[in-house]
């Protein structure tokens, strides 16, 4: 009888063990899907920051579709002519983008990612920052994240 005991604690603790590695496991991969999501983010923010339209072509898909903060409804084309830059102006400088509180789930071939934006101009000499929440979905087709959608809200300016 305690042989028996001693074997069914034996097997039940083998089995904990063996089951608390497969999350482990799954928990590795999202975790290398989750930084190439963060990774991604970075590049966007860099690509907006030098204006970068070739390197927005490929974050943004080309069925991309956003949500700006007035509610507007806008496409890939529009969102990088927004981005694009034209000829130069001193009344117009593009100082800072930077993105933070950035949170990521990955789930299957999607990803959910949510941060915040601050975006920093110089218009006509005065310094304006752009608070922003946003939510961009990532989409994963033949092996390449790209992000689909995006929607921003635009959070009061701190005084």
């Amino acid at each position: 009888m305690k042989n028996l005991f001693l074997i069914a604690v034996f097997l039940i603790s083998a089995t904990s063990s063996a089951i608390g590695q497969v999350p482990n496991q799954r928990f590795a991969f999202r975790n290398d899907e989750e930084q190439a999501i963060r990774d991604l983010e970075r590049s966007y923010a860099e690509a907006v920051r030098r204006q970068d339209v070739t390197a927005l072509k490929e974050i943004l898909a080309e069925d991309f579709i956003a949500t700006s903060s007035a509610g507007e409804i806008r496409n890939r084309t529009q969102e990088i002519e927004d981005i694009k830059p034209v000829q130069p102006s001193p009344d117009f400088v593009l100082e800072g983008f930077d993105l933070d509180d950035i949170n990521v789930r990955v789930i299957g071939s999607a990803a959910i990612v949510t941060g915040r934006s601050i975006l920093k101009v110089n218009y006509k000499g005065q310094k304006t920052n752009g608070l922003f929440r946003y939510t961009r979905v990532y989409v994963k087709r033949k092996n390449r994240w790209q992000a689909v959608s995006q929607q921003l809200t635009r959070l009061p300016q701190p005084k």
